[in-house]
């Protein structure tokens, strides 16, 4: 195998192949909406809902929390949806978008 010899004063190559782009993400189907359940509650941190679900009894971690108010959480919890519909007197329904 030949060494590669690297030239500082000319341009580098171009690469013949193309580089692949990532797929997409599919578009989530389910969508939810405490950031605006929050607001209309007068809740305005994470911080302040995590303490209240957590005097609820629900166990959560703040970081957790905060990737479901930001809608980038893989997987919910039954205590936590019910502690949400609780906390915000509504049906579990509501505390989704509507598709």
């Amino acid at each position: 195998m030949a060494p590669v010899v690297v030239r500082y004063d000319q341009p580098m190559p171009k690469l013949n192949t193309p580089i692949p782009t990532p797929p997409l993400a599919p578009a989530r189907k389910a969508v939810l909406r405490v950031h605006l359940l929050m607001a209309e509650h007068d809740i305005r941190f994470v911080t302040d809902l995590w303490k209240r679900l957590t005097a609820m009894g629900v166990e959560i971690s703040h970081s957790q929390l905060t990737r479901v108010v930001n809608n980038s959480t893989k997987s919910l919890s039954i205590d936590l949806l019910e502690g949400l519909a609780t906390l915000f007197d509504c049906p579990v329904s509501s505390l989704f978008k509507d598709a």
